[in-house]
C-alpha cells in the first residue's frame, strides 16, 4: 500500500501530551468474543481491563475450547466453531448452534485445573465438565468425546511475561497479556483498510466481499484516513482511554472462514490476497512473522476507562496523515 510502511511503530514512543492529540475519526462498532473461536457479540460500550474489555458478565476471551490436553482448539481447523453463539448469563454460559439443542453450563470458580496451551504459552483454566465437553465435541470432532471447555478463573492472566523486544514490540509492557486471546489484549481494525481489501479482491476479480468480522477486532473504527494508517498509530485514545500499538496484527487461515456460513473461501481468500501487499518484506519481520500478511493492530492498555460507540478516536498530531 503506497505510503504505508509495513511493520512495528519507529519514532516517538513517547505519550502524546495533552495538546498534542488530533482527531481521526470515530468508533464504528466494538465487539467481545467471550469464547475464544466462537462467534462474537456486538457491545454498545466495553470497559478496558489490563487482560480484556468487558461489559457486565461478558469477558474477552475468558473461555476456551481444547483438547484433551488442553490445547487450544480453533475455527482455523474447523470452521463450523464460528457459528457456536455464547451468551453469557449471570453464571452460566450458553452455546447455541443451528439444528442442535441448546447447551448450558455452569461456570465454577473451583473445580479441575487443567493446564492448557495457547500458541506455546501455559495457562490455567477450569474445566467446567462433562456435558458440555460432549455437546462440543459432536459438533467439532462429530464424536461424543475429545473435546473440552474451560473458563479462566483468575482475573489476572495466567499467560507468561513476552520477552522484551524493542524492534519488534517496542510499545509491549509486562502486563500485555490476554486470557486466552492469540497474544495481546486488544484488536483494532479500520473501515478505511477492510474497504481497500474489498477492492483489491474485486480487481483481482475474486467473488468475495469481506467484513470487519471475519478478522475478529475488538474496536472497529472509521474516518477520513487512508487505508492502514492504524500501522502507524503509536497511541490511540478513545475518550479518556489510552491505547498502546504494540504490533501489526499477523493473520492466517481464520481469515478465509466465513462467520456466517462457517465454511472456508475454497480459494483461500482474503488471506491469499492479503499475502501479496501485507506482508512485510523487513529482513527481521520476515523472519519472525514468514509470509502472514498483516491487518489491523495488537494493542494494549496505557489508561484504562471505558469506551463507547461514535466516540472519538485520537491519535498524535504527527501521524496523522
Amino acid at each position: 500500500m503506497p505510503g504505508i510502511a509495513l511493520g512495528a511503530i519507529r519514532g516517538d514512543l513517547t505519550v502524546p501530551g495533552a495538546g498534542d492529540w488530533v482527531s481521526v475519526g470515530r468508533v464504528d462498532k466494538l465487539y467481545l468474543y467471550p469464547v475464544k473461536s466462537l462467534a462474537h457479540i456486538e457491545v454498545p460500550q466495553m470497559d478496558l481491563g489490563q487482560c480484556a474489555g468487558y461489559l457486565g458478565d461478558i469477558k474477552d476471551r475468558q473461555f476456551m475450547v481444547c483438547d484433551l490436553n488442553g490445547k487450544f482448539v480453533t475455527s482455523r481447523r474447523y470452521p463450523q466453531m464460528a457459528l457456536i453463539q455464547p451468551k453469557i448469563n449471570g453464571d452460566n454460559v450458553e452455546l447455541r448452534y443451528p439444528g442442535k439443542q441448546d447447551c448450558t453450563v455452569k461456570i465454577k470458580t473451583e473445580g479441575l485445573k487443567k493446564i492448557c496451551n495457547v500458541w506455546g504459552d501455559g495457562c490455567e483454566g477450569i474445566d467446567l465438565g462433562d456435558d458440555v465437553g460432549k455437546w462440543l465435541s459432536e459438533i467439532i470432532l462429530e464424536k461424543p468425546e475429545g473435546i473440552r471447555f474451560v473458563y479462566h478463573h483468575s482475573p489476572a492472566s495466567s499467560r507468561p511475561d513476552r520477552a522484551e523486544d524493542s524492534y519488534l514490540t517496542p510499545l509491549m509492557k509486562n502486563g500485555d497479556k490476554p486470557y486466552f486471546a492469540d497474544g495481546c489484549p486488544y484488536l483494532l481494525l479500520s473501515k478505511p483498510s477492510v474497504d481497500n481489501l474489498n477492492r483489491v479482491l474485486k480487481e483481482k476479480n475474486v467473488d468475495l466481499e469481506v467484513e470487519e468480522t471475519r478478522f475478529r477486532p475488538n474496536i472497529h473504527i472509521s474516518g477520513d484516513f487512508v487505508a492502514h494508517a492504524e500501522d502507524k498509530w503509536s497511541y490511540i485514545k478513545i475518550g479518556d482511554s489510552i491505547f498502546r500499538n504494540i504490533k501489526p496484527c499477523t493473520r492466517c487461515v481464520f481469515t478465509t472462514v466465513d462467520p456466517k456460513t462457517g465454511t472456508k473461501d475454497k480459494g483461500g481468500n482474503p488471506l491469499k490476497a492479503l499475502r501479496e501487499y501485507r506482508s512485510s518484506e523487513d529482513p527481521t519481520e520476515k523472519k519472525a512473522y514468514g509470509t502472514s500478511p498483516l491487518f489491523g493492530i495488537n494493542m494494549g492498555l496505557e489508561v484504562g476507562g471505558r469506551i463507547e460507540v461514535g466516540m472519538e478516536v485520537m491519535i498524535r498530531k504527527s501521524e496523522a496523515l
